[in-house]
């Protein structure tokens, strides 16, 4: 697929939360894509101004600053991100996060020449992203795309796509109130939103070419799916939003097979992690989450080890 002009006006913004380290490296790669953005909005969770000083030493026009007063999570400041870009005409806004840049600097153009042919042939699409995945309504499970999926397509349509790596948001959406939900705080406002983009009427894309390439350059050139059995660390924060905002998007959405398979499983862990060594902890968190979900009063910026 071949554009000579993308006529789309877009702007990025990133979010940050007490990482002025990195902050600096991931702005100069978005500044410095072959077609960058109009504007870079930084929102800034942080509890201190080294952030905004670091905004302000670099004295560049195109940046902008939103200090939130306090940290509001990926689904806090990407709901302030996308709302206060829209509300300045941009067609299409970039969602980025603070320690995860543009992979080269040919990225950005080559998302927004698969956006142009998407709107040249009317398929309405509200999100377009590097990666995504198809979703199970019935289970609630996520898989990523195989490489047989995507072997010998420009652009392939998905259901999910995940926020903060390379995720471009149709700022149609975000006039029709189309937006992540700031009570989800952490884990899974990327799946809120790429759900309620689907439900609304939009398409969801990758950009699979590109995808594929990345997947050969690292040695991953297995034709079909296959789950990754490496066992993660332990992150009892990510365990504890992860339970808590699959029951809410699930029931929020109306996914009520999801809901159910999601509850029972939550269910079942409770229990069973007091077999397990370490396991306490997991059914505490399990418990919390369910509480929580239960009663619609949410907490977070909790540490729950």
């Amino acid at each position: 697929m071949t554009e000579k002009r993308v006529s789309i006006r877009f702007a990025a913004f990133v979010i940050t939360y007490n990482r002025v380290q990195v902050l600096p490296d991931t702005i100069k790669k978005i500044l410095s894509q072959s077609l960058p953005p109009e504007e870079l909005l930084i929102v800034d969770n942080s509890d201190n101004d080294t952030t905004e000083k670091l905004v302000e030493s670099l004295s560049n026009p195109k940046i902008s600053y939103y200090k939130v007063g306090y940290n509001s999570g990926p689904a806090g400041a990407s709901k302030i991100g996308l709302e206060q870009l829209a509300k300045e005409g941009f067609e299409w806004i970039y969602w980025g996060d603070d320690n995860n840049p543009p992979r080269d600097d040919s990225v950005f153009k080559r998302m927004l020449e698969c956006i142009n042919r998407l709107e040249k042939e009317s398929r309405k699409p509200g999100l377009m992203a590097g990666t995504g995945a198809s979703f199970n309504s019935l289970t609630g499970r996520i898989r990523s795309h195989s490489n047989a999926e995507l072997r010998g397509k420009e652009i392939l349509e998905t259901d999910v796509v995940p926020g903060g790596h390379t995720l471009f948001v149709n700022s149609e959406l975000v006039r029709r109130k189309i937006l992540p939900d700031p009570n989800l705080f952490f884990a899974f406002e990327d799946l809120d939103l790429s759900l309620k983009s689907k439900n609304a009427g939009f398409h969801n894309f990758v950009d699979a070419r590109t995808w594929l390439q990345v997947r050969y350059k690292y040695g991953d050139s297995a034709e079909d799916y296959r789950p990754n059995l490496k066992k993660k660390e332990v992150n009892r924060n990510r365990e504890f939003y992860s339970a808590r905002n699959l029951l809410h998007i699930f029931y929020q959405q109306r996914y009520y097979s999801a809901f159910a398979f999601t509850f029972l499983k939550i269910l079942i862990k409770i229990p069973l992690g007091y077999f397990k060594k370490s396991g306490s902890k997991s059914s505490k968190i399990y418990t919390r989450a369910l509480k929580q979900f239960l009663t619609g009063k949410y907490q977070n910026n909790l540490k729950v080890d």
